[in-house]
């Protein structure tokens, strides 16, 4: 039976070890990861319970960054500890513009125009 317990408690042990030490290492990670981004950097942060906040890179330390939150109404910056980091991205900030988008609507613009002075010229005959 002492045997047994012993294993036990060495493997539950080796385990909780492993991952506060895994643990350290992403929040490690992380840090290197936001040291890189610029402040003032439009950033999305997700955290490791689901939670998704965007905002204004304001400050980054030893523990965590600091966000200032893009909303409407003026709200105090927020704090997220690496620990509990699980994403952080640079916002692209694109609003779903792109080429193709702006093309299509020339494109479409273009069209409409055309076949209006087409129209009009049947019309004055």
């Amino acid at each position: 039976m002492r045997p047994t317990a012993l294993a036990l408690v060495v493997s539950i042990l080796a385990f909780g070890a492993s991952n506060a030490l895994a643990q350290q290492n992403e929040a490690a990670a992380w840090r290197d990861v936001a040291q890189v981004i610029p402040l003032g950097t439009k950033v999305k942060v997700q955290t490791t319970d689901g939670k998704r906040i965007s905002g204004t890179l304001m400050r980054v330390d030893g523990d965590g960054i600091m966000l200032k939150r893009n909303t409407r109404r003026p709200e105090p910056a927020q704090s997220v500890a690496f620990a509990d980091m699980s994403k952080l991205e640079r916002d692209k900030g694109g609003n779903g513009t792109n080429i193709a988008k702006a093309a299509g609507v020339g494109l479409a613009v273009g069209a409409g125009v055309f076949v209006s002075m087409v129209l009009i010229a049947l019309q004055l005959d």
